[in-house]
């Protein structure tokens, strides 16, 4: 349990460390993460706390999608949210000492090195079967009741998060680029993607394939 523990925390804080650099590289926040940041520049409350309402309506969804087979253990969910929400404050922190010029190469390396954090962390973080983040708990969700590969509607959900981030912004802020632009697209479609490779190589090196979705 201490072990599944310990993957559980340095996942989710890989995972931060993703939205971390997806923030600095001013290419938009990761699609997980859009809603959120919208609801903060919108509302000027912070991200924490926007963060948590978001997470904490996403675990409503889950509910609505798996209904009996809805395990108590997903309320965990909740203590997630609060401690991702420290993790990206300390990542903020931790990433801003890491050189950045602004410049086109640096932004497409941040966004990069960011995609694959995401992804690595959700590879290390889901498998432990702790508590999926509500956001990875809904894709999850739908893969238990659907029966799709959780990579391919991972790439869905974000889309959709991006879509919806934009018409946010275009509705009740000043610039419908607030919190998404060019990356934040790249990472609704890469993220999964790149998670999909991740097993990929890990099974192809182990002979092991993981499991992210648990049942």
């Amino acid at each position: 349990m201490i072990k599944r523990i310990c993957f559980f925390v340095v996942g989710l804080f890989i995972m931060s460390l993703g939205v971390a650099f997806s923030i600095i590289s001013t290419l938009g926040t990761t699609p997980i993460s859009s809603i959120s940041y919208s609801l903060a520049l919108i509302t000027n409350i912070n991200i924490g706390i926007t963060t948590f309402i978001f997470n904490a309506a996403l675990i409503l969804i889950q509910f609505l999608i798996l209904r009996s087979r809805f395990h108590k253990k997903r309320l965990l969910q909740l203590i997630n949210c609060i401690l991702f929400g420290y993790f990206t404050d300390l990542a903020l922190y931790l990433v801003s000492f890491v050189p950045f010029d602004g410049s086109v190469l640096m932004c497409a390396v941040f966004l990069a090195v960011s995609i694959i954090l995401t992804a690595l962390g959700i590879f290390i973080y889901m498998p432990a079967n702790i508590a999926p983040l509500p956001g990875e708990g809904c894709v999850e969700s739908v893969a238990i009741v659907t029966g799709w590969r959780f990579s391919t509607i991972k790439i869905g959900f974000d889309a959709t998060m991006v879509i919806i981030s934009l018409v946010m912004c275009g509705l009740w802020y000043s610039n419908v680029f607030g919190a998404v632009y060019i990356g934040t697209v790249i990472s609704a479609f890469m993220v999964g993607f790149t998670l999909r490779q991740i097993n990929n190589l890990y099974a192809y090196i182990t002979g092991h394939e993981v499991n992210v979705v648990n049942q």
